[in-house]
């Protein structure tokens, strides 16, 4: 099976990879309208060839579309000229669903979304980028049933959604991954104001996060994994942080993420209730 894949990121190129190394599939051609991106993305994964326009893509049985959301509609429209009835049309969204591709369905192709819900790392390619990996599906019964089996080959995990959940599907992952991140740097920024060097700050926050994600893991339940002064109702002790927390941003970061975890707390409602007066003051 020969397959395309429109837009050379990090996606576009690590299912590229490990497709072809897998032997799976032969990759055609890589689409990007930075041709550069393109040809670097070829030389990278050692098959196919590069092409910036969607009119010199080579007819084959499959495609991925691996660019930004915005643009998958129209890549939708244009593509519907030129590709051949019964092939296979899958775009990688998270938030989109496969309805994105129906102008590619009423020519007859078999179309859906295909999201791997992982952060893909910047650089060199990972050729196992795939291995234990979850990847949400939703669209047409025969490319479900096709793209199921090729990427738990890959060591994938394939998991179905309904086409109407994806967006709160995608909200939850941007908040697991992406918003990681936001915490991440506001942690590290109050540790260097608290006088603590930058790289130092860092290599702290990453050991702190990655032993809460290991708590989270090996708990029964999410909630379980809760520790700190919320969890134990110290109400001085947070009291003392919104006091130290001068930076407003970080003040309302700190308010609003109490706020979000005291549902999971197993505090008496009293105490709930006094936490509750603490935080939204001045929110």
């Amino acid at each position: 099976m020969r397959f395309n894949v429109i837009g050379a990121g990090r996606l576009g190129k690590n299912i590229a990879l490990a497709l072809t190394n897998s032997g799976l599939a032969r990759l055609a051609a890589v689409c990007n309208t930075t041709l550069d991106s393109a040809e670097q993305a070829i030389q990278q994964i050692g098959s196919g060839f590069a092409v910036p326009h969607l009119a010199e893509l080579p007819k084959v049985n499959l495609t991925f579309i691996t660019t930004p959301d915005d643009l998958i509609s129209s890549i939708a429209e244009q593509l519907k000229e030129q590709v051949p009835t019964d092939s296979v049309i899958v775009h990688c969204s998270g938030v989109l669903s496969s309805a994105e591709l129906m102008p590619l369905k009423t020519r007859g192709c078999h179309i859906a979304s295909l999201h791997p819900l992982k952060a893909f790392s910047e650089g060199n390619l990972d050729q196992g980028a795939f291995m234990h990996c979850d990847c949400v599906i939703e669209g047409d019964e025969l490319v479900v049933e096709l793209l199921t089996p090729l990427f738990t080959k890959l060591g994938a995990r394939i998991i179905p959604i309904n086409a109407e959940g994806k967006a709160i599907y995608h909200a939850a992952a941007v908040i697991a991954s992406n918003y990681l991140v936001t915490l991440a740097a506001t942690a590290a920024d109050l540790l260097q104001e608290s006088g603590i060097e930058a790289n130092l700050a860092q290599q702290m926050i990453v050991n702190l996060m990655t032993s809460s994600l290991n708590n989270v893991q090996q708990a029964s339940e999410i909630k379980n994994a809760l520790t700190g002064p919320l969890a134990r109702g110290d109400l001085n002790t947070i009291n003392r942080h919104l006091k130290a927390l001068k930076n407003c941003f970080a003040n309302e970061l700190y308010r609003h993420a109490a706020l979000a975890t005291l549902p999971i707390t197993d505090l008496d409602t009293t105490l709930k209730n006094a936490l509750t007066v603490l935080l939204e003051k001045a929110v």
